[in-house]
């Protein structure tokens, strides 16, 4: 589309005042002309309509004339007839210039589409990586649980044996020391879940960041995509225009703009993937944090039931007992 301001009427006047010293009105002289302002597909267009209204020299019969004045006048019209080829050759030169503008301006849009799809290309191979790590996440997520799930199956066993203990109570030192190891073997349990609930929050932390990169490169090939979309009208008007070699060349610019619009699809499905990955590891660290706080109460209770077992049958104790107290925690943060 022609910029707002540059009409028919600017462009022939300064196609004449270029004429007029002595210049061929080629379309980037008439752009300078007009303080490089305006599109060339527009300036070429209004050239094109310029050229076609100049008057040309015509022939008429002319009666008999003496020998001498028709020869003034063959002169004169072989001199009109050199001027006239002359002009024509300078118009093809000046044609074939606009070709090869033309053929340029083709060449750097396919240089930049080949340059958008290395970059989508470097987008779905990263898309492939954090998939595989999202999926490794995943994976390690799911182990968690499933050893949370073992362990409150041993914690739950371990009350049951505490409870039935409280009942029989003996003043089995042996027994006690075994109970006592079995809680600190939950304990240190307990500490590596929430050791492995730090590690995968840091690793949901990177891959959030790495998201949120990603999301800013399919902005930029959104742009790209508007860019190139506008020069590819700028090219088809232009192709309208031009010879054979330009209008072959802007049906390769609407072939390249099709894979790019294909390329566009690509980073859609980048979206989605991003996404579902998200929704993915939120879920996964809420359940973690649920059965990391299921453990910790129920090591409470352990720890609740065995101190009250102690007072039960003082004489068994032959010293006093050393086993530091333990410390309760409160329930994990929610992640």
């Amino acid at each position: 589309m022609a910029r707002p301001g540059i009409t028919s009427e600017q462009v022939a006047q300064a196609a004449d005042s270029l004429l007029g010293e002595g210049q061929q009105p080629s379309i980037k002289a008439v752009r300078e002309r007009l303080g490089d302002t305006g599109s060339p597909n527009t300036i070429h267009r209004h050239l094109t309509a310029w050229r076609a209204a100049r008057p040309q020299a015509t022939a008429a019969a002319a009666p008999e004339l003496p020998a001498s004045l028709a020869g003034a006048i063959a002169a004169e019209i072989e001199r009109a007839t050199a001027a006239a080829r002359a002009e024509i050759e300078a118009r093809l030169i000046q044609a074939l210039t606009e070709a090869a503008d033309l053929a340029q301006a083709g060449e750097l849009l396919e240089a930049e589409r080949e340059a958008l799809t290395e970059q989508v290309a470097a987008l779905t191979r990263e898309r492939d990586t954090l998939t595989g790590k999202a999926a490794q996440q995943a994976a390690d997520l799911e182990a968690q649980a499933q050893r949370i799930a073992r362990e409150q199956s041993a914690a739950e066993a371990a009350r049951v044996d505490l409870a039935t203990a409280r009942l029989r109570i003996e003043g089995d030192a042996e027994r006690r020391a075994e109970q006592t190891a079995e809680i600190q073997r939950l304990r240190a349990a307990l500490d590596a879940e929430t050791k492995a609930r730090v590690t995968g929050e840091q690793s949901a932390a990177v891959l959030a960041s790495q998201l949120a990169e990603l999301r800013s490169q399919v902005e930029d090939l959104r742009t790209a995509r508007v860019r190139i979309e506008a020069e590819r009208d700028q090219a088809r008007e232009l192709g309208h225009q031009a010879q054979g070699q330009a209008a072959e060349r802007a049906r390769q610019i609407e072939h390249q703009v099709a894979e790019i619009q294909s390329l566009r699809g690509q980073a859609e499905e980048l979206r989605t993937a991003r996404v579902r990955i998200e929704a993915q590891r939120d879920q996964a660290q809420g359940q973690a944090a649920e059965r990391a706080r299921q453990i910790e109460q129920q090591a409470q209770e352990i720890e609740a039931l065995r101190q009250t077992q102690q007072p039960a049958a003082p004489e068994l104790e032959p010293k006093k007992d050393k086993t530091p107290t333990t410390r309760r925690r409160g329930p994990a943060p929610a992640v």
